[in-house]
């Protein structure tokens, strides 16, 4: 399924939330294969997948996101407000983080950064939800 996914010009958008649910998705994969379609790599193309694959990355978040406080709120509302808390903790980390990296590395950073963090966090995320 991962070898279906295309990106030709302008992404287009599948419903990956769908493919993820059923799979785990080669995020990864999905970036480089965007920058291998684009023909070259240089700060746009490197923006533009980063900013599409992290799109999708973060429809995966909120997914996992939701199934998680929704198993944790039917035990113990509290630890789910703690783990709400620390999730909007994390944004704000990615945010400013990424900020930085932009500012000192250079403007794909932008992107790049926040796809990066998106790819760690829905691995944590898949493994709080048993997945």
């Amino acid at each position: 399924m991962k070898s279906r996914i295309a990106f030709a010009g302008m992404l287009l958008f599948i419903s990956v939330a769908q493919v993820a649910a059923a799979q785990s998705v080669d995020y990864r994969a999905m970036y480089r294969k965007c920058l291998k379609d684009a023909g070259q790599t240089n700060n746009t193309s490197v923006m533009q997948c980063s900013e599409q694959t992290s799109e999708i990355l973060e429809r995966e978040i909120d997914r996992l996101y939701q199934k998680v406080y929704d198993r944790i709120a039917a035990q113990q509302m509290k630890d789910a407000q703690q783990f709400e808390f620390s999730h909007k903790s994390w944004m704000a980390y990615r945010n400013s983080q990424c900020k930085l990296a932009g500012a000192y590395v250079g403007s794909p950073m932008y992107s790049y950064c926040p796809m990066q963090m998106n790819t760690s966090r829905v691995v944590e995320l898949r493994e709080l939800a048993g997945e």
